[in-house]
């Protein structure tokens, strides 16, 4: 009974644990999609673990780490804004990316 107990309290926090970070050079990236001063660069598709065994990983810890992927990407593309082009589906999401004008 402890073992099971153990190994589902170590299965849920690493549930929770985020396994992504941001790269300093996409610590500027945006969440936007204003057309009037962006200019769209293109997509990425990014893709996290969204289980850990037969445990599900908190809705929020994967879509905080696919944004953070997504940011990630754009600081490698050029670009300093991403925007969602898709709905989260087993840990993966599309991003449109954006080279805006901040003012």
């Amino acid at each position: 009974m402890q073992k099971s107990l153990s190994l589902a309290t170590l299965a849920l926090l690493i549930s929770a644990c985020s396994f992504v970070e941001l790269r300093p050079e996409a610590q500027h990236v945006i969440l936007s999609n204003d057309e009037s001063s962006c200019q769209r660069l293109g997509e990425t598709t990014v893709s996290v673990m969204h289980e850990v065994g037969f445990f599900d990983r908190s809705e929020d810890t994967v879509a905080d780490e696919l944004l953070t992927l997504a940011k990630n990407s754009s600081a490698k593309m050029g670009g300093n804004a991403v925007w969602p082009a898709s709905e989260i589906e087993e840990g993966e999401q599309s991003f449109v990316i954006y080279r805006c004008r901040l003012d």
